[in-house]
């Protein structure tokens, strides 16, 4: 199936980031513009990666901790209320959720219920790694599977180093994770498999946590263009924009000054990195 092409919506991108100080575009008035331009079938792309945000909902009316409600999510208060009722988990219509989603909240009505938060964030972040890689978009499992292992080696690494037991953290089973449990080298034997694994070590190997989480979102970022290379106007330079956009947003809130250098790169990048085609230029004119 051909891919759907947005030109005006990725030859606007660099406009959608205005430069003043504390007024940086947000991914909530990035979705409401998504819902706009996309085709039905891209915009549930695109909010696949909206989700973790309704986890963090979710978990926290599960668990009543009263914080503050993200606004990032895809579901309403509301909505997501349904899912914490017995009742409106048997009796209302909840196709509008992902599966996964209402199996996790029907699971803390059974004997097989979460102890507490940590063990129920886990249970929670491996369905959604599992529901993103049956996706049959190919960038959603690429970027499925190369955050789940991204994860998996760094938790590996930190529990190493601080000599605390990690093979509980570890999300998935794969070939990759039984090597982070077993293997006692420097790379877990893992040079072959996963070509990274000494970029990624040599990240976590930088002391200053901040730095650390830099980097890693730097390396983040250039996976995320090596992944989409080829892709310049269709739904998957979209979702590298919007991921792109969760981290400067993430880093504007840590260090403003990082976020705002994110931003900054964000917006270079596309008003750089691409070549119209002759039938853009001649319909819309060239940017």
């Amino acid at each position: 199936m051909a891919k759907r092409n947005y030109y005006a919506l990725v030859a606007g991108l660099p406009d959608i980031v205005p430069e003043e100080k504390r007024s940086l575009f947000s991914s909530v008035a990035f979705r409401q513009l998504l819902s706009e331009h996309l085709h039905p079938e891209d915009l549930r792309l695109a909010e696949l990666f909206y989700l973790p945000f309704d986890h963090f909902n979710l978990l926290n009316l599960l668990f009543d901790r009263n914080m503050e409600w993200d606004e990032r999510g895809n579901y309403s208060r509301e909505s997501l209320e349904l899912l914490k009722d017995r009742k409106s988990l048997e009796n209302e219509d909840l196709s509008d959720f992902p599966t996964y989603l209402v199996d996790f909240a029907s699971s803390f009505f059974s004997e097989d219920a979460p102890s507490d938060y940590y063990t129920a964030e886990m249970r929670l972040t491996l369905a959604y790694i599992n529901y993103l890689e049956q996706s049959p978009n190919e960038f959603v499992r690429k970027y499925a599977a190369y955050q789940m292992n991204v994860g998996n080696v760094m938790a590996a690494l930190n529990g190493r180093k601080h000599n605390i037991p990690f093979e509980n953290a570890l999300v998935g089973d794969n070939d990759i994770v039984a090597a982070l449990k077993k293997s006692r080298a420097r790379d877990f034997g893992l040079a072959a498999e996963l070509p990274e694994i000494e970029q990624l070590i040599q990240i976590f190997e930088i002391n200053d946590l901040l730095e650390r989480e830099l980097k890693l979102d730097y390396y983040k970022w250039e996976y995320l263009d090596e992944i989409s290379f080829f892709d310049y106007f269709t739904i998957e330079r979209v979702l590298v924009f919007l991921l792109k956009l969760f981290m400067a947003e993430r880093w504007s809130a840590l260090d403003f000054e990082k976020g705002k250098e994110m931003f900054n790169r964000l917006l270079k990048e596309f008003e750089t990195g691409f070549q119209f085609p002759a039938e853009f230029t001649v319909a819309y004119g060239k940017k």
